[in-house]
């Protein structure tokens, strides 16, 4: 009789584990999202346009139910072209069409924080970046380009939110503002600032 009841107390506590397991999410997830970037300060100067070609990914671990620690990645490019114009130069004036561009891949490190239980039915964020990204400035000159790829420090606090599909779902609706700024410099650009918006899915994975 024993050995029975010690059968059913595993079994009990078996079937209670899974029910605990069920009903919360597993610690590491992956984001994906589109990204529109809008150009601030001297990065305006150079491009005033908006841009629509960007992507962002990130894989976090919940440390706890609000705490997390993660590392992201991503793409945006600035783009611009400027009608024929006459330029001043050392050796004379310059007449020619340009066309701007600077592409941004960044690499950072990422502390998280949310707001409210993982149950919620809205989950607020916040979220610090820290790391460098890559900068490809191109400046063409009609059929002459003027260029520089470097690696420049960044950082870029973020607030946004996380919808589950369902009180347990694995998979949400992710959206946030992230402001960016690294002191990059290089001719007409004094630093790098943006805002940037982005929407996508967060999936937790076993």
């Amino acid at each position: 009789m024993k050995k029975i009841k010690n059968w059913l107390l595993i079994f009990a506590g078996c079937i209670a584990a899974q029910a605990v397991s069920a009903q919360s999410r597993p610690p590491l997830s992956i984001d994906i999202n589109y990204s529109i970037a809008q150009p601030l300060g001297s990065l305006k100067d150079y491009t005033d346009k908006t841009s629509f070609r960007g992507w962002s990914a990130g894989l976090s671990y919940m440390l706890n139910d609000r705490l997390s620690v993660g590392v992201r990645s991503g793409y945006q490019d600035f783009y611009e072209r400027i009608p024929r114009a006459v330029y001043p130069d050392k050796q004379g004036d310059v007449s020619a069409v340009q066309s701007r561009t600077l592409q941004v891949i960044p690499l950072q490190a990422t502390v998280g924080y949310a707001f409210t239980p993982a149950t919620s039915a809205v989950i607020p964020y916040g979220v610090l970046g820290v790391g460098a990204a890559n900068m490809n400035y191109e400046k063409y000159w009609g059929e002459f380009v003027e260029k520089k790829n470097s690696w420049q420090f960044m950082v870029s606090p973020e607030v946004g939110i996380n919808v589950p599909f369902g009180r347990y779902s694995p998979v949400m609706f992710n959206a946030n503002v992230r402001y960016n700024y690294s002191p990059y410099k290089y001719n007409d650009i004094t630093n790098y600032n943006t805002v940037q918006a982005n929407v996508g899915i967060k999936v937790h994975i076993h």
